[in-house]
């Protein structure tokens, strides 16, 4: 139910549509957790359901009316507790198609596999700088606004990301300067 207390979590700063949600997830959090437009519907059912949100239905002229849901108090209380009971093993699992393929590549011709890795350094070349991007937005708000908690614990995420895409470069180059290295008969 992850992605339900995300979505308690987003909708504790401001009501939303599902829409809004999930235009702030792509924003925001989809570096470290993603969901489908589909996916967030289903959760908002289920936390309607359990009475964590409620929604107002807002008439538009010309379009469907349109539902924006809000937290409730149960909702919030429920977020907390969830907020608080952090997992014993704070380590993320990992499946990673990538690392399967390297960890096998030495049945593929040396050219192929650094050819990959080079696209996945300039893939990781690309997250840096938006992860940059969106460090600078969130230091010039909080410029504006002194002393916001919300962005500093935002920044936190945001600088987790840098650190992983800058660490995740260097180890594709070290990757390939040992394959250069080596002399490989494939």
């Amino acid at each position: 139910m992850t992605l339900g207390f995300i979505i308690l979590g987003l909708l504790s700063y401001k009501p939303m549509t599902g829409y809004d949600l999930k235009t702030f997830f792509n924003r925001s959090i989809n570096f470290f957790w993603s969901a489908e437009l589909s996916q967030i519907y289903r959760e908002l059912s289920k936390l309607e359901r359990n009475g964590y949100i409620s929604y107002e239905i807002i008439p538009q002229e010309g379009k469907p009316d349109k539902k924006v849901y809000s937290i409730t108090e149960g909702g919030k209380i429920k977020f907390i507790e969830w907020l608080r009971d952090f997992p014993h093993d704070l380590t993320p699992i990992s499946r990673n198609e990538f690392l399967v393929r390297i960890f096998f590549s030495a049945k593929i011709p040396k050219e192929e596999l650094i050819l990959n890795l080079s696209r996945y350094i300039k893939q990781e070349e690309q997250e840096l700088k938006t992860y940059m991007s969106i460090e600078d937005m969130i230091n010039t708000r909080m410029k504006e606004q002194k002393d916001d908690e919300e962005l500093m614990h935002q920044r936190l995420t945001v600088r987790r990301g840098l650190y992983f895409a800058q660490s995740e470069i260097n180890w594709a180059k070290e990757c390939i300067e040992e394959i250069q290295k080596r002399q490989f008969t494939k």
